[in-house]
């Protein structure tokens, strides 16, 4: 029967209902944009983020590591803490002999970093007169925080390094002609050379040097520039051959001829030449044997899941045309981690939409059930169209906030479905009641959408860096979600409910009518109804409980475990081998190599990467990548599952130390936490001997406490070092200068690049040295020979004191301060903040030296740092709220009544985190957010009606109090219990 035209003017929820075509229409279409988006949208696995994070490097070869520190160290921490962009308190350096690395992090407001590293790379240039003459750099790498989307290996049995690059060379050529790709990088390559070899003895015996011998080759082995021929027709270049063209043709070479006898010396008499691979500083395994690698970056902007399936399609092109035995193997591939996460996160959402459904179908008829439930996913759905639209990426903190917020999306449409059944079962026809249903309750449910939206917008307001690019995505999502879900209830919903329901849930029926039996929702109904009057017979009780439960809160609270950031969920974990400074990267190989053996077998690995004397590349965007040293591996693990990846951590992380007792193994799971150690405690002195002492005690108690493991400091063992010091007087006499004596060691035992033989485009370079028997003790170091300014020679012994020295390995230095760090991890189950809690008395009653004092970083630093954030965005999240109720309510009274009820949850919130074992952190506040919002939400809907039994129907506050809870149980009720399944 056709409803009667209205003839006062529409509001928009009946004009939608009037205009049903176009209504429909556009939920259509919103819907199929939705659809298209899900297929269609940017896929990552975890927001993009910026990396503030970057290197400056400067090499001073010869000096020690006082003199980097005061000469280049000093000097850089001046130029770099002038710029007001760089975060001194987070700033370090660790200074070696003959180098220095700077770790520079920028204040989290800076968004461009690129620009600012391009500047401070300028700066420093033209700062360059500060510095040493010998002093190589400083060098700014602004690339430290590129993250790879893919790391690839080649690996062949029994194949040079060389032929490793020729694969490697194509694979590379058939990667970087996608549009998708970004940035190539290539690692393990084991460059060939033609060492050029002698012994003191040799030299000694024809009279010869290294000075002289590098002086021939690179004289002999050049390029210039031969001028042109003029004729009357045309210029004629002239072109003078002036390359080695073979490694024969350097043997040859003439590096003396005597002047009266005229015999002649070519180099192959002096020298052995062997041609062969660079000699051994880092190397790439996988499952034992070498690799070389690239890592690929994406353009942003682009489908992670479809820019894995053209490099999988290209990979397998190439490798296609490789000699058998010839494989590429993926190490890392972040499009199937976001295509297996963003699978496992839209499987969990299709379960709690079912969930959602499932349990609204249980409680209500058929009828009404559907058009409660239909709102959940058309509000998803439209929400993906609008987030397309935005720009937005589908990644897991996107995901995550569409779970949390789930149970909320369907609130909207089910209080309208249950007020318009309210207003049939009162009589009201159904073109009033769908109308007036949504209308009525369109401020109310206005104020609620925005007490959530509020609850979480603070976090994109308050928090900073990386914390507020990894959140930004939940407040807007929310946001998104419910503007959606608020739309849905209030323009299409009320339409449904006039086609689909045509009588309420209690229809008066005749007298003779059975008694009809009492559905789910009526039964909990009666009961909650009886509670509530026994609440309100017994006042003092209900709210001496009430207060009580606060204290519950408290105690469950204070035995809840703080953790900020959590680990992340991965199928790959690394062990970090670290054995003592000094040790060559052949014994580090060694070391790895029965680690691995270990732990080859295990079934829950699928592959096992070794970066010997180096770290990989940074994979993850929130774990750096550690500087290359001879004495330090990373063993890369991948594992078939992330519960796998638990499994394994917990077992490798005391019982692989006994494989490998010369150092230590630490396992180290991948997670969002920025600090290096989840404890550290900072030793602070100008005095190197006090920050050593002090540091000792430290590690005494960290390693003397339970739950402890991998204790170490950051300036490590001291080293052993060979001090020459020159005879002034003595030198001076014979005509020996410092700078000759460091050539000639130099060039002695290191050896040094002279020249480059080329092979086409291939390039070798040619290293010239003493062999190894003339290299091996202090008593070879006194035999070299010095050439003296009167072109004699003289042994190094007789115008320089040759004796052992130490050395410290590092000089730290944060904020521009001397400072040692004293670190450890923790062993599972435990957090850093109950072991800090265990050993802090025994840190403070430590005894410090004058001008020495400790400071805390960790995870202990990040609470703190976090800590003032979060209370603030929690208490603007309590502000926003009770201006919106207030204005809702006009009323100081009822706001701060609604508002109170949120500690009420506490207890449930607090007891859900201890009995779970889960700890107190970020994912956690965000939880007590998201209850805020909700609890707030229901308290709104049963303030408001009972304002309205008051204000229209003349009841008492209190028969209102009681009439209301009875009568928005079942809204509340039905909106609250999908959202444990969701």
């Amino acid at each position: 029967m056709e409803h009667k035209k209205p003839t006062r003017r529409l509001n928009l929820i009946e004009a939608a209902m009037k205009y049903k075509q176009v209504t429909f229409g556009l939920t259509i279409m919103l819907a199929l944009a939705g659809i298209w988006a899900i297929y269609s949208m940017p896929r990552m696995e975890d927001p993009r983020i910026t990396i503030r994070q970057g290197l400056v490097l400067a090499a001073y070869p010869g000096a020690s590591e006082l003199e980097v520190e005061n000469q280049v160290t000093k000097q850089l921490e001046q130029q770099l803490f002038s710029y007001k962009e760089v975060r001194k308190e987070k700033t370090y350096s660790t200074t070696k002999a003959g180098a220095v690395v700077v770790n520079v992090t920028l204040q989290d407001w800076v968004t461009d970093t690129d620009k600012f590293w391009a500047k401070l790379q300028d700066g420093l240039n033209s700062n360059r007169q500060a510095l040493p003459q010998g002093v190589q750099g400083p060098f700014v790498n602004g690339e430290f925080g590129d993250v790879a989307a893919l790391m690839v290996a080649v690996t062949a049995k029994d194949r040079s390094y060389a032929d490793l690059k020729e694969y490697l060379d194509q694979l590379e050529d058939g990667i970087k002609t996608l549009p998708q790709v970004s940035k190539i990088r290539r690692y393990g390559e084991q460059r060939e050379q033609v060492y050029v070899t002698t012994s003191a003895e040799q030299l000694r015996q024809y009279g010869l040097d290294f000075g002289l011998i590098g002086q021939v080759l690179q004289r002999q082995n050049n390029v210039r520039y031969s001028g042109e021929l003029t004729l009357p027709n045309a210029r004629v270049p002239v072109f003078t051959e002036g390359l080695y063209r073979s490694q024969e043709a350097l043997a040859n070479q003439l590096v003396y001829t005597d002047p009266t006898s005229g015999n002649q010396v070519r180099l192959r008499d002096v020298a052995k030449l062997e041609r062969r691979d660079e000699e051994l500083a880092s190397r790439i395994k996988i499952d034992g044997q070498s690799a070389v690698m690239l890592t690929v970056e994406m353009q942003p902007g682009n489908n992670m899941v479809w820019f894995g399936d053209k490099l999988d399609a290209r990979i397998k092109e190439v490798e296609a045309k490789f000699p058998a035995g010839v494989k590429v193997q993926q190490i890392v591939s972040q499009p199937k981690v976001v295509d297996h996460k963003l699978k496992d996160f839209f499987l969990e959402l299709s379960i709690a939409v079912a969930s959602v459904i499932a349990v609204v179908l249980l409680l209500l008829p058929l009828r009404i059930a559907l058009i409660s439930a239909i709102a959940c996913p058309l509000s998803i759905l439209i929400t993906f169209g609008i987030l397309n639209l935005l720009g937005m990426e589908i990644q897991q903190v996107s995901l995550a906030a569409l779970v949390i917020v789930l149970g909320m999306v369907v609130d909207d449409a089910i209080v309208v479905v249950d007020n318009y059944v309210e207003k049939l079962d009162e009589g009201m026809d159904r073109w009033q009641a769908a109308w007036r249903s949504a209308t009525d309750l369109f401020v109310p449910v206005l104020a609620a959408t925005a007490a959530i939206v509020f609850a979480f917008l603070p976090s994109a307001l308050v928090y900073t860096g990386l914390t507020r690019e990894f959140s930004l995505h939940i407040p807007a999502t929310v946001a998104v979600a419910l503007t959606a879900s608020l739309a849905v209830s209030m323009l299409l919903t009320p339409s449904l409910c006039y086609f689909a329901i045509r009588k309420g849930l209690h229809q008066k029926k005749g007298a003779d009518a059975p008694e009809a039996k009492p559905s789910v929702i009526d039964r909990v109904q009666g009961r909650f109804n009886r509670a509530v009057d026994w609440s309100f017979a017994h006042p003092k009780l209900v709210l001496t409980l009430g207060f009580s439960s606060l204290a519950f809160a408290g105690v469950f609270g204070s035995q809840v475990k703080f953790e900020y950031l959590p680990y992340s969920e991965r199928d790959q974990f690394n062990l970090e081998l670290w054995l003592p400074e000094g040790t060559p990267v052949a014994q580090t190989e060694k070391a790895v190599d029965r680690v691995t053996a270990a732990i080859k077998g295990d079934q829950r690995i699928s592959q096992v990467v070794s970066f010997i004397g180096t770290g990989s590349p940074r994979f993850y965007s929130s774990y750096a990548p550690e500087a290359p040293a001879e004495n330090y591996a990373q063993v890369f693990i991948n594992t078939v599952s992330g519960e796998a990846t638990v499994e394994l951590a917990k077992e490798y992380t005391h019982s692989l130390q006994q494989v490998m007792p010369e150092g230590a193994v630490r396992v180290r799971r991948l997670s969002w936490k920025e600090t290096k150690a989840p404890l550290e405690v900072r030793v602070v002195s100008d005095n190197a001997a006090d920050l050593r002492a002090v540091g000792q005690q430290i590690t005494q108690i960290f390693a003397a406490t339970p739950n402890t493991h991998f204790v170490r400091d950051d300036w490590r063992n001291p080293t052993l070092g060979v001090a020459v010091r020159v005879k002034q007087d003595e030198a001076d006499r014979v005509g020996v200068s410092k700078e000759a004596v460091a050539q000639t060691l130099g060039g002695s035992l290191k050896g040094y690049p002279v020249s480059t033989l080329w092979e086409g485009d291939k390039p070798l370079d040619i290293v010239l040295r003493l062999d190894e028997r003339s290299r091996q003790n202090l008593s070879d170091v006194r035999q070299v020979y010095v050439t003296t300014a009167y072109n004699t020679k003289v042994p190094l012994r007789q115008v320089a004191d040759v004796v052992p020295a130490w050395h410290l390995s590092n000089i730290v230095r944060r904020n521009g301060l001397r400072t040692l760090t004293v670190s450890s991890d923790t062993d599972f189950g435990r957090v850093a903040a109950q072991i800090l809690g265990d050993v802090r008395p025994q840190l403070d009653a430590l005894q410090l030296p004058a001008g020495t004092h400790l400071e805390y970083g960790g995870d202990d630093e990040s609470g703190r740092d976090a800590a003032p954030n979060t209370n603030m965005a929690l208490g603007l999240s309590f502000l926003l709220i009770f201006l919106t109720l207030l204005l809702q309510f006009r009323h100081m009274g009822r706001a701060l009544i609604v508002l109170s009820t949120f500690f009420l949850s506490l207890p449930g919130a607090m007891f859900g985190l201890w009995v779970t074992g889960n700890p107190l952190g970020m994912t956690a506040f965000l939880g007590i957010n998201s209850l805020l919002g909700i609890v707030v939400r229901n308290g709104i809907i049963l303030v408001d009606y009972a304002d309205e039994l008051v204000r229209e129907h003349g009841y008492s506050v209190k028969d209102a109090a009681i009439a209301s809870a009875h009568r928005r149980m079942r809204p509340i009720f039905l909106t609250s219990s999908p959202r444990p399944w969701a």
